[in-house]
């Protein structure tokens, strides 16, 4: 199934040539999750706080159908 991800931050270091306009689009198999989005982009999951699909926000076990385009970010800091 098709997905576009999009990362924010330090998650863009994950992917080199990353643009930030387009995402990335991949293929997962049928009955995948979030966190397999991150396996294939060997992003470790403790460096995913937030993730949205489709402007929803999810977890790394959310169930994928295809088709979705997928936000991971990291913990943010500030002051």
């Amino acid at each position: 199934m098709a997905l576009q991800v999009f990362l924010a931050a330090t998650l863009r270091k994950y992917l080199p040539g990353y643009d930030a306009g387009t995402g990335h689009s991949m293929e997962l198999p049928e009955g995948a999750v979030v966190r397999d989005v991150a396996r294939k982009l060997d992003i470790p999951p403790e460096e995913i706080k937030i993730v949205m699909v489709n402007g929803v926000g999810a977890r790394l076990d959310t169930p994928l159908g295809g088709d979705e385009r997928v936000a991971l970010f990291p913990p943010v800091g500030g002051g």
